[in-house]
């Protein structure tokens, strides 16, 4: 006596999901002349992060590499440490060690400065006599004047040492490279031993989110909002993705991706538009960055 309810409620969410899927691949079309085509290529959104060092024009060698690629790094941790290191961390330990002695001088010194202004100010009170003779006096007031001059002197002597000791722990963290963002390793360019040339140390993503930087041409950016729909494919890939436009770029230039086609347009005017891919996506092509593919935006 079920068994027609039953039925009758399968087919209902047989229905439901074949309408689902449907309205999930015409969410998702290239084969249609609307809205706005383009090339485009895949990017994180938080870029590819070049990471190098504040070495100057010389360059450093790497003495030591704590990751590799593929591995994940926190932003401020740890990456690299240069050759020169051992070396900038004595000059610091050097740095701290004579501020400790001239502390240290300084303090003998505000002893002996109050010492001598006792004495001073004792003897200026006497009256001149064999006992108190007027060079006695004198001497005393020199005392206490050297005293208060070598204490200045001693002031000046440290704070010069505490400048070197920050210019010595910031040469000592020029040779820490740490990382710029909390992301993935995706390409390291020089290892241990090596001298850090102009393509840096290593490139950093976040992988997490990832965009499609599509290249509109300018004649056709006004028909481009704000949250529209894109659809993504390229050969090779075995579905379509969906993406949302998030922001559109100001500079017009020359275009970087051309089409396969001969009789394409090799000096096009575009302006790029960064769509953020479905989620869904992210696993697929998190290791195809930088691929070029076509971009389908509908109104």
């Amino acid at each position: 006596m079920y068994a027609k309810p039953i039925d009758a409620l399968f087919l209902i969410v047989v229905f439901l999901l074949a309408c689902s899927n449907v309205l999930a691949e015409t969410q998702c079309r290239l084969d249609t002349k609307q809205g706005v085509g383009a090339l485009g290529r895949i990017e994180p959104r938080s870029r590819v992060i070049k990471v190098s060092h504040n070495a100057g024009p010389e360059g450093a060698r790497v003495e030591q590499l704590f990751f590799q690629e593929a591995d994940s790094v926190k932003s401020g941790q740890k990456l690299a440490v240069l050759s020169d290191h051992a070396k900038r961390k004595a000059e610091v330990d050097a740095a701290r060690a004579r501020i400790k002695v001239l502390e240290a001088q300084r303090t003998v010194e505000q002893a002996a400065l109050t010492f001598n202004k006792k004495e001073h100010v004792r003897h200026q009170s006497l009256e001149p006599s064999a006992a108190v003779s007027i060079s006695l006096v004198d001497a005393k007031l020199l005392a206490y004047e050297q005293s208060l001059a070598n204490l200045k002197r001693l002031s000046a002597e440290i704070a010069h040492a505490q400048s070197e000791q920050k210019i010595a722990e910031a040469e000592l963290d020029n040779t820490l490279i740490t990382a710029s963002i909390t992301g993935t390793i995706v390409k390291i360019f020089t290892r241990p031993g090596e001298r850090i040339g102009d393509n840096g140390l290593l490139q950093i993503a976040d992988l997490s989110q990832l965009d499609v930087v599509a290249e509109v041409y300018e004649s056709e950016l006004p028909q481009v909002k704000v949250g529209q729909t894109g659809c993504i494919t390229a050969s090779g890939l075995t579905r379509s993705y969906l993406a949302h436009v998030r922001e559109l770029g100001f500079l017009v230039r020359k275009n970087d991706l051309n089409d396969t086609d001969p009789l394409a347009d090799r000096d096009n005017r575009i302006i790029e538009v960064r769509l953020t891919l479905e989620q869904e996506a992210v696993a697929d092509l998190q290791h195809q960055l930088f691929r070029q593919v076509k971009v389908r935006i509908t109104p």
